[in-house]
């Protein structure tokens, strides 16, 4: 009779069976990790804008499978809103149109479309989103609610207030392009890295006298101020320019919005 060939058994601790387990559990883990993250994302962040196209702001929050809520502030009551930013991780006050100067005593023959009774809105959510210590990023409009809040004004018109040395805001209301020098004190300098950066600009109002109680983050050349920082507060940050316009292109842009992103509550 001929001897039957023995089947060759894998040790239960060999290095082969080691290495297939390693690799099953790994792959568990990343599937774990996809389904996760597609399905379940982990926060919420509420834009709050005046009918504003925002889909350039919410791109950096979906990219990064954050939850957004289009808070219009024209189309939703107080207490609606009241009620969003109740829900959310983080409150994003993006751009938008001018405020009524009356509020910081400014040249009404000056500034541009407004509404008294949005801006007053806008200030009742953003003093709501601080009673809730929500996170608060502030971009171009929303750096200006920031200042106005704390008792802080504005220059109307840059261009016939302030200066012409830097354009801020392109005479066909495009873009305009122009360097910041960042605060070495500031919490910015630690978000961004850099001691000057290059910003897209879309803005003719600006900061004229900055609240009490906030610090500078950045200054454009000429010095006006293009960000603020509240250090009393858990986090608060306004920047002048768009970094959600350059996001895809711009590394500190990105650098702005992953910091808010790993500030949300």
């Amino acid at each position: 009779m001929k001897e039957r060939k023995a089947k060759k058994k894998v040790k239960k601790n060999s290095p082969l069976r080691i290495f297939k387990l390693g690799l099953v559990l790994i792959i568990a883990v990343l599937a774990i990790v996809v389904i996760r993250d597609r399905f379940f994302p982990k926060k919420l962040v509420a834009i709050v804008h005046n009918n504003q196209n925002i889909s350039k702001v919410e791109y950096p929050f979906s990219s990064n499978n954050i939850m957004l809520m289009d808070v219009d502030s024209s189309q939703f009551s107080l207490e609606d809103i009241k009620e969003m930013v109740d829900e959310a991780d983080g409150v994003v006050f993006a751009g938008g149109n001018d405020f009524d100067p009356s509020l910081y005593g400014g040249n009404p023959d000056l500034v541009e479309d407004y509404s008294r009774e949005d801006d007053e809105k806008s200030i009742d959510i953003f003093a709501y989103a601080i009673e809730k210590n929500k996170p608060i990023l502030g971009i171009c409009r929303g750096m200006q609610l920031i200042n106005i809040y704390y008792g802080g004004s504005l220059y109307d018109d840059i261009k016939s207030q302030y200066s012409t040395e830097i354009i801020h805001r392109g005479d066909d209301k495009t873009f305009a392009y122009h360097n910041v020098n960042i605060r070495d004190d500031s919490y910015l300098k630690e978000v961004i890295g850099e001691n000057q950066i290059e910003v897209n600009s879309f803005h003719h109002e600006g900061i004229r006298k900055l609240a009490d109680g906030l610090d500078i983050g950045a200054e454009s050349p000429d010095g006006l101020i293009e960000a603020i920082e509240n250090p009393y507060y858990s986090y608060m940050i306004g920047v002048q320019w768009h970094p959600e316009a350059s996001y895809d292109d711009d590394e500190y842009s990105r650098r702005i919005f992953a910091d808010f992103i790993r500030n949300m509550k």
